[in-house]
């Protein structure tokens, strides 16, 4: 379990750039059909300056694919093993494209204890507010897990 003193605190930062075939892949696991996503030329003759991000791109950079996040919520009482996903939402301040580099630092907005049927366990809430090249907002990430109680 996460020590309630460490609501609020930041990690990080990470930093990632946008590729262009992590757009493609995830356009098409998406089932996106516009050319926008996958050919530079579509984008640019749409008046885009490069492939854009699809809606969700940003789990690819959050917990689930930053091990040294997780590496440092496992520090915490916080393991992979015990991380359930809750729900995620992203709030998209500016367009972000392929080329662009995001920086940004998770930081615990919110820790709740509970006690369920199997035992006590604890809602945590992270906050990534990622910024783009020109020190830009670009996305807010707000993920909720659970993280799940030892058994015995």
């Amino acid at each position: 379990m996460i020590d309630p003193a460490h609501l609020g605190r930041t990690f990080g930062p990470y930093t990632v750039t946008v590729q262009h075939e992590r757009i493609r892949r995830f356009a098409e696991t998406l089932g996106l059909p516009e050319r926008v996503y996958y050919d530079e030329a579509a984008a640019q003759a749409a008046g885009l300056p490069d492939l854009p991000a699809p809606p969700t791109l940003a789990t690819c950079y959050g917990l689930w694919a930053n091990p040294a996040l997780l590496a440092e919520l496992d520090s915490l009482g916080a393991p992979l093993l015990r991380l359930l996903h809750g729900e995620q939402s992203y709030v998209y301040h500016t367009p972000v494209f392929a080329g662009d580099t995001l920086t940004g630092a998770p930081a615990i907005a919110g820790l709740a204890r509970k006690d369920g049927r199997r035992g006590p366990f604890q809602v945590l809430t992270l906050e990534t507010r990622w910024r783009n090249q020109r020190g830009e907002l670009a996305i807010t990430d707000r993920l909720v897990v659970v993280v799940l109680g030892e058994r015995a």
